[in-house]
Protein backbone atom coordinates (compact mmCIF):
# COMPACT_ATOMS: atom_id res chain seq x y z
CA UNK A 1 0.00 0.00 0.00
CA UNK A 2 1.47 3.25 -0.79
CA UNK A 3 2.15 5.70 1.81
CA UNK A 4 -0.09 8.28 2.55
CA UNK A 5 1.92 11.03 1.20
CA UNK A 6 2.41 9.58 -2.03
CA UNK A 7 -1.23 9.12 -2.54
CA UNK A 8 -2.01 12.81 -2.15
CA UNK A 9 -2.28 14.67 -4.98
CA UNK A 10 0.62 16.79 -6.23
CA UNK A 11 -1.40 20.07 -6.94
CA UNK A 12 0.75 22.41 -4.61
CA UNK A 13 3.78 24.48 -5.70
CA UNK A 14 5.95 25.56 -2.66
CA UNK A 15 7.82 28.62 -3.03
CA UNK A 16 10.65 29.83 -0.47
CA UNK A 17 10.12 33.36 0.36
CA UNK A 18 12.06 36.65 1.64
CA UNK A 19 12.56 39.86 0.55
CA UNK A 20 15.27 39.70 -1.51
CA UNK A 21 15.13 40.82 -5.07
CA UNK A 22 15.60 37.03 -5.70
CA UNK A 23 12.78 36.00 -2.92
CA UNK A 24 10.39 38.33 -5.23
CA UNK A 25 11.55 36.99 -8.00
CA UNK A 26 10.94 33.32 -7.10
CA UNK A 27 7.49 34.53 -5.80
CA UNK A 28 6.39 35.95 -9.30
CA UNK A 29 7.40 33.09 -11.05
CA UNK A 30 5.52 30.57 -8.80
CA UNK A 31 2.66 32.31 -8.86
CA UNK A 32 2.40 32.46 -12.58
CA UNK A 33 3.43 28.64 -12.84
CA UNK A 34 0.47 27.90 -10.09
CA UNK A 35 -2.02 29.80 -12.14
CA UNK A 36 -1.21 28.58 -15.77
CA UNK A 37 -0.73 24.87 -13.93
CA UNK A 38 -4.06 25.23 -11.88
CA UNK A 39 -2.25 24.76 -8.98
CA UNK A 40 -2.18 25.89 -4.94
CA UNK A 41 0.80 27.77 -4.54
CA UNK A 42 2.20 27.96 -0.53
CA UNK A 43 4.76 30.28 0.21
CA UNK A 44 6.73 29.48 3.48
CA UNK A 45 8.92 32.36 5.02
CA UNK A 46 11.20 30.44 7.66
CA UNK A 47 11.90 32.27 10.89
CA UNK A 48 15.70 31.27 11.67
CA UNK A 49 15.82 33.02 14.91
CA UNK A 50 18.54 34.31 16.29
CA UNK A 51 20.55 34.27 13.13
CA UNK A 52 18.77 36.57 10.95
CA UNK A 53 18.77 39.44 13.67
CA UNK A 54 21.41 38.63 15.87
CA UNK A 55 24.69 40.74 15.50
CA UNK A 56 28.00 40.06 17.52
CA UNK A 57 27.42 42.50 20.83
CA UNK A 58 24.12 43.25 20.63
CA UNK A 59 22.06 41.87 23.30
CA UNK A 60 18.51 41.38 21.81
CA UNK A 61 15.93 40.74 24.57
CA UNK A 62 12.42 38.53 24.29
CA UNK A 63 10.69 41.81 23.82
CA UNK A 64 13.22 43.07 20.98
CA UNK A 65 12.90 39.50 19.65
CA UNK A 66 9.27 39.65 19.58
CA UNK A 67 9.18 43.31 17.93
CA UNK A 68 11.52 42.22 15.31
CA UNK A 69 9.48 39.36 14.29
CA UNK A 70 6.19 41.02 14.15
CA UNK A 71 7.78 44.06 11.59
CA UNK A 72 9.49 41.08 9.72
CA UNK A 73 6.22 39.13 9.33
CA UNK A 74 4.33 42.11 8.28
CA UNK A 75 6.81 43.12 5.67
CA UNK A 76 6.68 39.91 4.28
CA UNK A 77 3.17 39.32 4.41
CA UNK A 78 3.36 42.24 2.35
CA UNK A 79 5.27 40.63 -0.44
CA UNK A 80 3.14 38.01 -0.67
CA UNK A 81 0.43 40.51 -1.28
CA UNK A 82 2.01 41.78 -4.02
CA UNK A 83 1.17 39.40 -6.37
CA UNK A 84 -2.33 39.42 -5.69
CA UNK A 85 -2.84 35.78 -4.23
CA UNK A 86 -5.82 33.55 -5.01
CA UNK A 87 -8.15 32.52 -1.91
CA UNK A 88 -6.53 29.27 -1.94
CA UNK A 89 -2.80 30.21 -2.09
CA UNK A 90 -0.95 30.70 1.44
CA UNK A 91 1.38 32.63 3.31
CA UNK A 92 3.43 30.25 6.15
CA UNK A 93 6.18 31.48 8.78
CA UNK A 94 8.02 28.56 10.06
CA UNK A 95 10.73 28.43 11.81
CA UNK A 96 14.43 26.12 11.73
CA UNK A 97 17.29 26.18 9.12
CA UNK A 98 15.86 27.22 5.49
CA UNK A 99 17.00 24.70 3.26
CA UNK A 100 15.83 21.77 5.41
CA UNK A 101 12.58 23.33 6.30
CA UNK A 102 11.76 23.38 2.75
CA UNK A 103 13.30 20.57 1.75
CA UNK A 104 10.31 18.93 3.88
CA UNK A 105 7.85 20.96 3.57
CA UNK A 106 7.94 20.19 -0.23
CA UNK A 107 7.82 16.55 0.12
CA UNK A 108 4.89 15.28 -1.69
CA UNK A 109 4.76 19.04 -3.78
CA UNK A 110 4.30 19.49 -7.18
CA UNK A 111 7.47 22.06 -7.25
CA UNK A 112 9.75 23.40 -5.15
CA UNK A 113 10.87 27.27 -6.32
CA UNK A 114 13.83 29.30 -4.40
CA UNK A 115 15.59 32.16 -5.32
CA UNK A 116 19.17 32.18 -6.10
CA UNK A 117 21.50 34.71 -3.96
CA UNK A 118 24.84 34.91 -4.82
CA UNK A 119 26.89 33.95 -2.06
CA UNK A 120 30.36 34.51 -2.21
CA UNK A 121 33.95 34.02 -0.12
CA UNK A 122 33.03 33.81 3.76
CA UNK A 123 29.47 34.80 3.40
CA UNK A 124 29.13 31.25 1.47
CA UNK A 125 30.91 29.68 4.46
CA UNK A 126 29.19 31.19 7.55
CA UNK A 127 25.28 31.08 5.47
CA UNK A 128 25.82 28.33 3.24
CA UNK A 129 23.39 28.32 0.13
CA UNK A 130 20.00 27.23 0.40
CA UNK A 131 19.41 26.74 -3.13
CA UNK A 132 21.98 24.48 -3.09
CA UNK A 133 20.53 22.65 0.01
CA UNK A 134 17.55 22.39 -1.52
CA UNK A 135 18.56 21.12 -4.86
CA UNK A 136 20.71 18.70 -3.64
CA UNK A 137 18.00 17.11 -1.17
CA UNK A 138 14.31 17.98 -2.40
CA UNK A 139 12.55 14.90 -3.77
CA UNK A 140 10.48 17.17 -6.38
CA UNK A 141 11.72 19.31 -9.39
CA UNK A 142 13.20 22.25 -7.96
CA UNK A 143 13.01 25.58 -9.99
CA UNK A 144 16.30 28.14 -8.86
CA UNK A 145 15.20 31.58 -9.72
CA UNK A 146 17.55 34.62 -10.41
CA UNK A 147 16.84 37.84 -9.56
CA UNK A 148 17.56 39.09 -12.71
CA UNK A 149 14.77 36.51 -14.05
CA UNK A 150 12.09 39.18 -14.34
CA UNK A 151 14.12 42.50 -14.79
CA UNK A 152 14.20 42.17 -18.22
CA UNK A 153 11.31 42.55 -20.68
CA UNK A 154 9.34 38.91 -21.63
CA UNK A 155 9.72 38.34 -24.95
CA UNK A 156 6.51 38.76 -27.54
CA UNK A 157 4.73 35.31 -27.74
CA UNK A 158 3.07 36.08 -31.01
CA UNK A 159 5.22 38.56 -33.42
CA UNK A 160 1.96 38.19 -35.82
CA UNK A 161 0.17 40.74 -34.29
CA UNK A 162 2.84 43.38 -35.04
CA UNK A 163 1.77 45.75 -37.80
CA UNK A 164 3.74 45.26 -40.83
CA UNK A 165 4.94 42.24 -43.45
CA UNK A 166 7.54 40.40 -41.69
CA UNK A 167 10.80 41.55 -41.75
CA UNK A 168 9.95 45.28 -41.95
CA UNK A 169 10.03 47.50 -39.20
CA UNK A 170 7.00 49.18 -38.01
CA UNK A 171 6.72 52.55 -39.89
CA UNK A 172 4.91 54.57 -36.77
Amino acid sequence: MPDQEEAMPRNHIIVGLDDSPSGRAALRWAAQHALLAGSVLRAIHVLDWPYSSARPGVDITPATMDEIESAYRTNITNVFQEIGPRRDWSMEFLRGEPGPVLVRESKGAQLLVIGTREHVGLGRLLVGSISHYCLSHASCPVVAVPAEAFNTPAPDPDPADHVGAPGQADAS
